[in-house]
């Protein structure tokens, strides 16, 4: 297994640097990649023969392995038998699940967090409705990106980021955007959390 091409995202202000394994995690990353700031390094050497070394800038490095991978594996099996569903993901797809799962494990030391939920903003503000998986937060900010028309924008559909500053509270969105794969590389102040309940 080679290491594929770095490359280097953005998420809520935080650069994330990503060697992967497999280019899934490229494709899934696609919208949110930028482009890498470079920090020069000058080793010890005459002033006529001082080699430079440029490293990218970034605030965490992600370099998975198969170790991750098969992490990744076991949690899919263990899920799947709960809840009864089939659980044969390729390791190309499971790497995105360990990507993910740095990245969640990281934010918090940045106060920032990775939440299970749909946000939509509205008018420039955004409103996170949060529930258990499949009682209706898609189908929610889907009545409401109806309703609202253009006025209304998907930041993410499943697991948006919310940081917390000292202005307030500002939802972010993700690659990992859940079955539908709606969000937008965007951020908006939380003007509203609703936790749904099915009735």
């Amino acid at each position: 297994m080679t290491e594929h091409r770095s490359f280097t995202i953005q998420l809520a202000e935080k650069r994330i640097r990503i060697k992967p394994l497999y280019d899934m995690v490229r494709e899934y990353c696609k919208e949110y990649i930028v482009s890498d700031i470079c920090e020069n390094t000058e080793k010890a050497g005459s002033s006529e023969n001082v080699d430079k070394t440029v490293i990218p800038f970034a605030d965490l490095i992600i370099q998975t392995s198969s170790e991750d991978i098969e992490y990744e594996r076991k949690r899919s099996v263990r899920e799947a038998d709960q809840t009864g569903q089939e659980a044969e993901y390729t390791d190309a797809y499971l790497e995105t699940l360990a990507v993910y799962r740095k990245i969640a494990e990281w934010m918090p030391m940045h106060d920032t967090l990775l939440f299970h939920g749909s946000v939509i903003a509205v008018d420039g503000k955004a409103y996170l409705f949060t529930a258990k998986s499949g009682t209706g937060k898609s189908t929610h900010t889907r009545l409401w990106r109806e309703y609202f028309g253009e006025r209304a924008v998907m930041i993410n559909d499943d697991k948006p980021l919310l940081k917390i500053t000292q202005d307030g509270v500002y939802a972010y969105g993700t690659p990992w955007n859940g079955k539908h794969r709606l969000s937008t590389n965007i951020s908006a102040p939380l003007g509203h959390l609703h936790f749904k309940k099915r009735k």
